[in-house]
């Protein structure tokens, strides 16, 4: 690989360290997962000094158009873009940096195999398109499915269950994220057949969809003794529904979500859900932590510019490893420094996650 692309302050002879980031951020920038994503990714720049300008969707595909284009349209351009395939929006802002010069980062939503085939991949075929950073959402899916099983075993005085009647509550029909758990869903779904799906369903991520499709369900007299749940909203969502229905969350029904919301940690602590998946919003942070590593031409990048990480499981069993950080939500207690590869020895390789920070390092 070529040496890492100039940025636009080294072009204009500015200090190199001076480097100004635009993340396009698809969702709200002041509540839920995006809003995480957002905080850790300014934590991480602030650390490594870098100025970042984000620029705010709110879940609006028009609105994501118009903050590609502000994004596009600053001046002095941006030295790094960073952006993400929702709406289907990221081929467009790819291709749109790819003309400008502009290097661009995929994040946590990559572009779909069938948009890579059409338009090429990152390097080799857009050479602008310099990294992608996804989460494992496969192995998240797989694993929120087991955690079901688990809950049910230990309800029952660790006695396996013989069937747990399933209702699957998937994101969209259309996000790599969302499509990437279901595979994981089918995964456990072929492995244990004790999980016996009976319906899935799409709640857009939405706690007042999952809500309303939940009682809709309940009420058609739908058997339910299991909800797998795409993302923490969507699991909430379904807990109200069952409770109101005369049901008891973590006793006669088992839940698990994804996204370590505060919402979902708590329903994770008083039992009402297995686990909370999730980590990923620090993909906002690992991100800082790669452009950093690009710019001082960490050799391990030249060969792998898509990197996947994996998420973390929050547990009853382990949320006190992680109730510090993760309650009081002040990213800047953790040293982002740590997780880079600048001065790591040869063969290293990134170790993404808070329960490796503490075994790693502390």
């Amino acid at each position: 690989m070529a040496a890492p692309l100039k940025t636009n302050a080294q072009q204009n002879g500015d200090q190199p360290d001076h480097i100004r980031v635009a993340f396009i951020n698809p969702g709200y920038g002041d509540r839920g997962f995006w809003k995480d994503v957002r905080d850790t990714m300014q934590a991480a720049a602030d650390q490594f000094g870098y100025e970042l300008t984000v620029f705010d969707s709110d879940r609006d595909w028009k609105m994501m158009v118009e903050s590609a284009e502000q994004a596009f349209a600053m001046q002095p351009p941006p030295d790094y873009i960073i952006a993400v395939n929702e709406h289907q929006q990221g081929t467009r802002i790819v291709l749109e940096a790819e003309k400008r010069g502009i290097p661009v980062i995929m994040l946590l939503n990559d572009l779909t195999q069938e948009q890579k085939y059409t338009y090429g991949t990152p390097r080799k075929d857009i050479k602008n398109w310099i990294l992608t950073l996804t989460p494992d959402n496969e192995r998240a899916g797989y694993d929120i499915a087991q955690s079901l099983i688990d809950g049910a075993r230990l309800a029952q005085g660790d006695a396996m269950p013989q069937t747990l009647c399933l209702l699957s509550i998937a994101g969209d029909r259309n996000t790599p994220a969302s499509l990437q758990r279901l595979k994981g869903l089918d995964h456990a779904l072929s492995r244990y057949p004790v999980l016996r799906e009976q319906r899935r369903i799409v709640a857009n991520w939405s706690y007042d969809e999952a809500f309303r499709q939940t009682e809709a369900w309940i009420k058609r007299g739908g058997c339910i003794d299991a909800v797998w749940a795409a993302n923490d909203n969507i699991a909430l969502g379904a807990i109200a529904a069952l409770k109101e229905a005369g049901r008891v969350p973590g006793n006669d029904v088992f839940v698990g979500g994804l996204n370590w919301s505060t919402e979902g940690l708590d329903a994770v602590t008083n039992g009402e859900m297995t686990l909370t998946h999730g980590g990923h919003f620090f993909a906002g942070a690992w991100v800082m932590v790669l452009l950093h590593d690009y710019v001082n031409g960490v050799e391990f990048l030249k060969d792998h510019p898509e990197i996947t990480f994996r998420m973390e499981a929050v547990t009853r069993e382990n949320m006190a490893d992680f109730n510090d950080i993760l309650f009081t939500r002040d990213w800047d207690k953790v040293d982002f420094s740590r997780f880079s590869l600048v001065n790591a020895p040869v063969g290293a390789e990134y170790r993404f996650g808070l329960l490796s920070d503490d075994k790693e390092h502390n």
